[in-house]
Order: structure tokens, then sequence, then C-alpha cells
């Protein structure tokens, strides 16, 4: 064989050539025009690419009714982007539950062929086809619906979309969670190992935000929240958070603890937010709210109808909290700090115990003693940070029941609970437990009760709220009234939600154990001459407001100074509320009956009684 040569010119040319296909190779890999194609619900291609719009995209299936199970194809087509680049497509299902399918990225293809399995129950399902051809900044979308009729198979309907139910006594038990699947198809997961969704977030080599986020600062606290929010802002996902970031409210002060928001914009902290499985706050100084201190994104899932069921031992984290890390307590006796562990979240399959299983611990991650919470020096007792974990001990003398029922198991407040009020709500019963959200959560002022009431399992989120305290309704307290201001519901809507308003309003009616609570909040305008802060002693001018006898409406284990109370009925007085000499004090002598020695608005108790 005789021997092929090449002149010297001749491998200068094959080594330029043999270079430049080597860096062709190299700039395709780093920065191809990648067409993204996600398959979920809550997204469409035109939710990351921002070029252009198209019209022409078509999706026609190989036929309108296949048979239950069988499978089908679905012939695709896209117009040409003349700017060029890589395109792709995902199909996604208008009806919940019935699969998705992805593909593309690998050419600037015009049509695809995908394979589809139909569902397994008789129905008709309808599906979108979204479309992309280029990069995010210069991609041309586009969607085209198609419909099929399942014929054969179970007689099971697609799943709908039920309304809320009307209030109705919150169940006993938790149902037992039903395992999710492999793979959702959703934006957030359960992936398959070879799934695309990751991108919607992340970024492997050019993230701008910890965690490989694919936008924000690292210089701000908002960074992994104004993510979330560029979806859940109603363009994109649901529900739309940031409409309750939108709400007119004023400005979280920190000096004076005066609170409107979990604020997921705010600026960052001397320690900044880093991940939820971390134990970013036990024993350390460390306040912030990421929407991922509270969510997991990879875990989190909503339900349709019920959002957090009741326990015993309170009520359950829901789906919307799977994954995501919060603090267990093993209580001690009455006033004590609990032992404490940090949950990660983390290893579910492995350690269950590091699950999240009541919606409470989450709360106790960053208000409880597991980590260091605000000074109270130099501040008015009713703008004290106190260790929620320590207030809601069941061993406590009285408490809102959060982790256990309530200890006030009379027919009194039994009648209490089942009566109505104009800003009624929940229809608790003496037996019950409570969510911290029943009272803090996302709410206006002035407003309206819903109707139909709202299930106490709902979905509600303190994200943000008009009324301080990030409250669900409005609650005075820190400001007493003036001297001839008459009573108004609107100033206990909160004790509402819950609570008849009947022994509140007159001085007859029976749903209470103390019968003069109408006396005291309705019948005492125009007498007294104090001022009208809760925090000095001796103010107090018409009529009174719940918080001047029950301050610490968690519990009474906080109670202020030196008063003798028995820590029952959630009675403890405000600091406006003086010795009568050198006692302040109550007394209970049995079921609805007492007697008080104290001055209150100027009027002195000495060992006053009162009885059913």
């Amino acid at each position: 064989m005789k021997p092929f040569r090449l002149s010297k010119m001749s491998l200068l040319q094959i080594a330029v050539l043999a270079a430049g296909l080597a860096a062709a190779v190299l700039a395709v890999t780093m920065s191809p025009q990648v067409a993204h194609a996600f398959p979920s619900r809550a997204q469409n291609c035109a939710n990351c690419h921002t070029g252009s719009t198209s019209t022409a995209t078509t999706a026609t299936p190989s036929t309108t009714t296949p048979a239950a199970g069988a499978t089908y194809t679905v012939a695709i087509t896209l117009a040409a982007n003349l700017i060029g680049g890589n395109s792709g497509y995902a199909i996604v299902p208008v009806t919940a539950g019935t699969g998705a399918a992805n593909g593309g990225n690998t050419g600037a293809l015009l049509s695809y062929a995908a394979t589809m399995t139909a569902p397994a129950a008789a129905g008709t399902y309808s599906y979108t086809a979204y479309t992309n051809q280029g990069s995010q900044a210069t991609g041309q979308t586009g969607s085209a619906t198609y419909t099929i009729t399942v014929t054969g198979g179970s007689a099971t309907p697609p799943p709908t979309t039920t309304s809320t139910p009307p209030v109705t006594t919150p169940p006993a038990t938790t149902p037992a969670p039903a395992t999710p699947p492999a793979s959702s198809g959703g934006i957030h997961g359960p992936y398959a190992i070879n799934s695309a969704q990751c991108g919607a977030c992340h970024r492997a080599h050019t993230a701008k935000a910890p965690n490989l986020l694919k936008s924000g600062s690292p210089a701000s606290l908002g960074s992994q929240s104004k993510l979330c929010l560029s979806c859940h802002d109603g363009t994109g996902a649901s529900p739309t958070v940031s409409i309750q970031y939108a709400l007119a409210r004023p400005a979280n002060n920190a000096a004076a603890r005066e609170y409107y928001s979990h604020d997921a914009v705010g600026a960052t902290p001397a320690i900044p937010h880093t991940q939820s499985s971390l134990d970013e706050f036990g024993g350390v100084s460390n306040r912030h709210s990421e929407c991922a201190d509270c969510h997991n994104s990879h875990r989190a899932t909503a339900t349709a109808a019920r959002d957090s069921a009741q326990n015993a031992d309170g009520w359950d984290a829901s789906r919307r909290l799977a994954g995501v890390s919060g603090v267990s307590v093993v209580n001690g006796a009455a006033g004590a700090a609990p032992a404490y562990t940090f949950l990660s979240g983390l290893d579910t399959n492995v350690v269950p115990a590091n699950l999240v299983t009541r919606e409470y611990q989450l709360c106790f991650k960053c208000h409880s003693g597991f980590t260091t919470l605000t000074s109270n020096t130099g501040l008015k007792p009713s703008k004290y940070a106190l260790d929620k974990a320590v207030e809601f001990n069941p061993a406590n003398p009285s408490f809102h029941p959060v982790e256990a029922a309530g200890k006030n198991q009379t027919p009194k407040m039994a009648a209490s609970l089942a009566g109505t009020s104009p800003y009624k709500m929940w229809n608790f019963t003496i037996g019950s437990t409570i969510r911290c959200l029943n009272c803090h959560a996302s709410g206006t002022t002035p407003d309206t009760t819903p109707t139909p009431l709202p299930q106490p399992g709902s979905v509600l989120a303190p994200h943000t709220s008009s009324n301080r305290g990030i409250l669900l309704k409005n609650y005075k307290d820190r400001v007493l009234k003036t001297t001839n201001a008459a009573y108004s519901a609107g100033d206990f809507a909160l004790c509402y939600v819950c609570h008849a308003e009947a022994p509140f309003s007159s001085e007859t009616a029976t749903a209470t154990n103390f019968k003069l609570h109408g006396l005291h909040v309705a019948k005492l305008s125009g007498k007294g001459s104090g001022g009208t802060d809760i925090d000095t002693a001796g103010d107090g001018q018409g009529n009174a407001i719940c918080a001047e006898c029950h301050f610490r409406l968690h519990s009474t284990t906080n109670k202020v100074g030196t008063q003798t109370v028995p820590g029952s009925r959630l009675v403890n007085f405000a600091p406006n509320v003086r010795p009568n000499g050198t006692t302040l004090s109550w007394t209970t002598t049995g079921t609805g009956s007492g007697s008080c020695t104290l001055t209150c608005h100027g009027y002195s108790h000495s060992n006053r009684t009162y009885s059913p």
C-alpha cells in the first residue's frame, strides 16, 4: 500500500479546523440556546421564555377516543423562530392527575410526535401542548389544546375541584397521609431521574444566588423569596402569594414590637439565610423569614379540601409544610422550659423522627426558647417576646389549646364556643385543639366574615395582615378605651372568631362563667379618669378591654409583677391594674364565683365577690 503524505500546510489547516470544531462543540455545550420544557400544570414555556408569542402551534392526537390505558401519539407542530435556537414542548394536563410529557431541546425541530398513555378511568380529558424555540430572552412560544374521550376502564370520573364546605366541628383524628407518586410532573417535584424541571429555579454554572438559584442577589434576604414570588404572583402558579405581600399595611417596626408580616423580602440579617434543613435558629439570634424557612419547595404539595387536620395533641402539619424543619418539645412542669429537639425535615425514609408532624412545631423554630429571642430589656410588658413553647405547655393552669385541649371543660365554656358573633369563623368545642393560624393569619381590618364559613383546617397563611401581630382579626390590647368610647365588637373581633358575643354586649347573657363581663366592657362609659396606656399603673377610663384581665393570652405563666392569681381561666392582670393597698389578687371559690382585690380604672375592689 502506498502511504499518503500530507504537506506541512495541510497539517496546519487540519489543526486549525480541529481547533475550530472543538471550540464550536465547547460553545454549544456551555451556552446552548436551550428551550426548557417544564411539564407542570402551573407552568408553560411563556413563563420563562419572554421573547415573543406565536399562534401557529398545533396538537393533534392520533385518536380522540383511545381505550383506557392505551397509548396514542400527539403530532405537535410549531412555527419557526427567525432567531433560531433549540425547540421543545410540554404536554400538560388541564384535568389533574392525568399525566404529563415533555421533550425536545435537541435541535431546531418544528414538529414532534409525543407518545401519551390514556388514563385508566373513563371520561373526557383536556391537555395543553406548550411549545418554544429559542433562549429565554429570544424564545418564541405557543400553545394548543386537545381533548380525548377515554372509553372502557373504570367508572371513576376524573378528579374535580370542590367548593369549600361550610363550617363544621373539626374531626378528632388525623387521616393517614397518602404516599406521593415517585414523579408528579409538577414544577417542584417529586422528580424523575431525567427531569428538566430543575432549570425553572436553578442554574448549575450561572447561579445568581445561594443554593444555585437562577435569580436574586446574595446581598438580599429576599433572594430566594423573590424567585418564589416571580411565579406565585398569579401568572405562573397558585396561590397568588404576592397579592398578600402587596396588602396595604403598616411597616414592621422591630423597636416597637409591631409586626404586620413575616417579611420574606426584608433586609439581610447579621446571619443570612442558608437552608431550612440546617439548624439556623438554635441558640442564636437570627431573625429572618424566607419562604424556604416555612416551605420546602421540593416536598410541599397542596391539598384541595382541607389543609390541616385536628389531633388531640395539636393540628397536623399539612403537605404545604412537608419537608420543612421545625422543633419538637417534651414538656415538663408548669412554667418550665421544655426539652427541644431540632427536626431537619430530611431523611424521613430513614429517620422518621426528623419529620415536622404538628403545625406548631414549625412556629416553635423561631418563637420559642429553642432560639435566642429578642431582648425585652427596656420594653413595656405588652411588647415582650415570650417563649411560646413554655406558654403552651399543657401542664400550665390555663392556656389556649394548641398542644392539648383546654382545662376549662365547663358547660358555660361549651356554650361560649357554640354561640354566635359578627366575626364568628370557627365552631370549636371544649375538647378541641386549635392552630396558631386560627388567630395568626393573613387578614384585613375592616373586613367581612366569609360566607360560607371556612373549615378551621382551611388553607391559612401568616404572611401579612393589616392587624398588628399578623392577626386574622383586630384585637385591641395596648391602648385602652377613652372615657366616653362605647362598646364595639370590632375591638375584640379576634376573640369573637371563636367565642359568643352576647356575654360581653349585655349583662343578661349566660354563656360565660363570669356574669360581669358585660358590665366591664360595655357599661362603664364615662367612668374613670386615668390615661389610656395599658402598661402604665393606674391608667384606665371608661369601658374595659379584654386584655386588662386576660393580659397574657397564650397562658398565664408569664403574668406581670407579683399579682396573686391561681392561673386558671386565663385570668392575669395588665400593668395598669394596681394593688388595693398591697394586694393584687383574684380568687376563685367555685365555678362562676370568686373575688377580686385590686384597683382598676380608679375603682377599688376589696375582696369584691361575685357569684353565678
